[in-house]
């Protein structure tokens, strides 16, 4: 039995043993274990050439990408750190890449020195997740033990090793070894610590530079707590075309919420803490027609009564949050709860990635629910230092209005008359920038707009409350989903009206808004079928058959092409080749044996009009044999003949003797 096999198989267990006791999954790493015993007897081993390993390499990444997209493995919130589910199928990838070189018969009696290299990756992919408890410790003592076979591994991978005469200083080497590997230990335990008291500030680090498309956590779209005026030019200045949200419905769904603004102060705006959770209810209210998700559950939020409901079925990329219109009582969704805020924002920590979510809206608007004094009063509250030019531009604005409507109806057109969009703006270091911005009247986009009109509002005793989330507009004309992107993120404001409830108030001018306009044709067709791609998974993972036939024609028709045009494409090079070789032998061969083959070329197709076809691997003579027609006949052994003949004056009388025969049966309407 060899020594470096047994290590390695050692290695190989550690590495499982690890997998499964933080994925808390048996299966798969006792199957690898089991494998890779058997990979002890020789008889199993195979000669993989360098095209096998490089197929096999490719069908396994493949399907585990397959297992990875239809049924990734389900982590905890406590669990998830970046990325964890997609780290886990890679490390299940390189395991089997690891088994592979097991059954290779090239490694006997060595296996290569990539095998541990395998084992770190697997390692690094196996830590992508949040460890408490005893785990931790288990995962430090596996990573320890495994460094240490490592290096026996090595040390009796060597092929030729070189024999060494006693050394003086023998227990010193050891102490070197020990210190090397007490080095190590050491700065893997203080990386750890680094990491785990780090972990937030390297998340964000992790989003700005790995992927910068996201635009950060703490600011992406001003979708969080706090949202700082510019962070959403985040999503225009990457990303821009970025397909955020999906929607399938009659109508469009036109103003989509996603963060509810109360407090503003130092240029940042605060929303307030604290949730309510959705009640759950068996079956939905009277008149609710659809076609929903079984495992989905229904959450309702106050009134829900109509006969005449719009609904909106949403795709979302955006994780905790759901983007609903104002005014929406009644979500189905794949989540064991769901949340509301004072603003009625929704949100929920456990909405299955992946499915989609669906709202229902009153056609016509119900009664508004009466809002509290102490409610209307926090949204009346105004920056400590508000400048006193600021105070009297409101009153100069809001002059001659007494009701809320008409100071909505003023300070809308006020913003649109006067000011001019621009993505971007410059403030002076030393100006507060929304104060610069109602006093100056530069170039400004949405977010300065929309903060401008909420303190405007409050300082005329309008409650109000500022708005960031998706204006969605633009459909796709082959599957006819509405499509939020990046660049369709948008900040606006609701204003309390007595008697018309909550107001959605637009004071961005029309150039700054969210416009109808959809790409180009072959980018709307490319967008739906990766949509279709979407939900053909979602169907296959419920097990909805024939909702996945129904989604799958798209993807199966550019699959079929896609595949046919790949073996269409190989034969067509291979019969070119195939051709270009044929020539190149023709024309080195000389100037009477290239007429020779002309002549035979046109005596074949003559006679395969004629029913008559040369066998493959039939030889000339024995052609001629069958052949009846003695004439027919004779031409070809007189062509055998002349064949093999060195060039003369005699074989030149016989390829004219043959051309002369050959354009004679071309007048004969029958030769057989």
């Amino acid at each position: 039995m060899n020594a470096q096999r047994t290590i390695a198989f050692i290695l190989i267990s550690l590495e499982c043993a690890t997998f499964g006791i933080l994925s808390e999954t048996l299966f798969f790493s006792a199957s690898i274990i089991l494998l890779a015993a058997l990979s002890y007897v020789p008889i199993l081993r195979v000669p993989f050439s360098r095209r096998q390993v490089f197929w096999t390499t490719s069908v396994l990444a493949i399907l585990f990408m397959i297992k990875y997209m239809l049924s990734r493995h389900e982590f905890g919130l406590d669990q998830m750190a970046i990325r964890t589910p997609l780290a886990y199928a890679a490390a299940q990838f390189v395991l089997t890449v690891q088994l592979r070189q097991l059954f290779d018969r090239h490694f006997v009696p060595f296996l290569p020195n990539s095998f541990p290299l395998f084992g770190i990756v697997t390692f690094i992919l196996i830590g992508d997740i949040m460890i408490h408890g005893s785990k931790g410790l288990y995962y430090q003592v596996f990573v320890f033990t495994f460094v240490l076979f490592t290096g026996v591994f090595y040390q009796l991978g060597h092929l030729v090793r070189r024999q060494k005469k006693a050394e003086k200083k023998k227990w010193a080497v050891y102490l070197v070894r020990a210190n090397f590997f007490a080095a190590i230990w050491l700065l893997a335990r203080l990386t750890a610590t680094g990491l785990d008291r780090y972990e937030r500030e390297l998340d964000q680090l992790y989003y700005r530079l790995i992927e910068p498309s996201a635009g950060g956590m703490t600011s992406r779209a001003g979708f969080s707590t706090i949202s700082k005026l510019g962070s959403l030019t985040n999503q225009f200045d990457s990303g821009a075309e970025q397909v955020k949200l999906r929607i399938k419905s009659t109508d469009e769904p036109g103003y989509l919420r996603g963060r509810a603004f109360v407090q503003f102060f130092n240029s940042e705006w605060h929303s307030e803490v604290g949730n309510h959770n959705a009640a759950i209810i068996a079956v939905p209210p009277a008149g609710v027609q659809t076609k929903i998700l079984p495992e989905g559950i229904w959450f309702q939020m106050g009134q829900a009564k109509s006969s005449d409901w719009i609904e909106y079925e949403i795709w979302s990329a955006e994780s905790e949050h759901i983007f609903a219109p104002l005014n929406t009582p009644l979500v189905h969704a794949v989540a064991d709860s769901m949340q509301f805020d004072s603003q009625d924002i929704l949100t929920s920590r456990y909405l299955e990635s992946g499915f989609p979510y669906s709202l229902f809206r009153p056609r016509k608007q119900l009664p508004h629910r009466r809002e509290s004094e102490l409610a209307l009063q926090r949204l009346l509250q105004l920056p400590f230092s508000i400048s006193p030019q600021v105070r009297e531009l409101a009153e100069q604005i809001f002059a001659d209005c007494k009701t809320p409507a008409e100071k909505i109806n003023r300070v809308q057109a006020y913003f649109q008359d006067n000011y001019q969009y621009e993505l971007g703006i410059s403030v002076p270091p030393d100006q507060d920038p929304i104060t610069y911005f109602l006093l100056e009247k530069p170039h400004a986009h949405c977010e300065y707009f929309a903060s401008g009109t909420a303190i405007l509002l409050r300082l005329a005793g309008v409650p109000c409350r500022y708005l960031t989330g998706y204006v969605v507009r633009e459909r796709n004309h082959y599957d006819q989903f509405w499509i939020a992107r990046n660049r369709h993120a948008h900040a606006w404001v609701e204003a309390w009206d007595e008697q018309q409830g909550w107001v959605t108030v637009e004071s961005t001018p029309a150039a700054g808004q969210p416009e109808h306009q959809a790409p180009g044709s072959v980018k709307q067709y490319w967008e739906s079928f990766i949509g279709q791609f979407g939900r053909l998974k979602t169907a296959l993972q419920q097990g909805r058959w024939l909702l996945a036939l129904s989604e799958a024609q798209l993807p199966l028709v550019l699959l079929v092409c896609g595949v046919a045009l790949w073996f269409g494409l190989r034969w067509g090079i291979r019969f070119c080749r195939v051709q270009l070789k044929a020539r190149a032998a023709f024309r080195n061969n000389p100037v009477h044996i290239q007429e020779l083959h002309l002549l035979l070329a046109q005596m074949d197709r003559l006679l395969r009009k004629h029913q008559l076809v040369r066998n493959p691997g039939e030889t000339l003579m024995q052609f001629s044999k069958r052949i009846q027609t003695h004439s027919i006949s004779q031409w070809y052994r007189t062509y055998a003949s002349s064949r093999f003949m060195p060039e003369s004056a005699a074989t030149e009388e016989l390829t004219v003797q043959l051309k002369q025969q050959l354009l004679e049966f071309r007048k004969h309407k029958s030769l057989v």
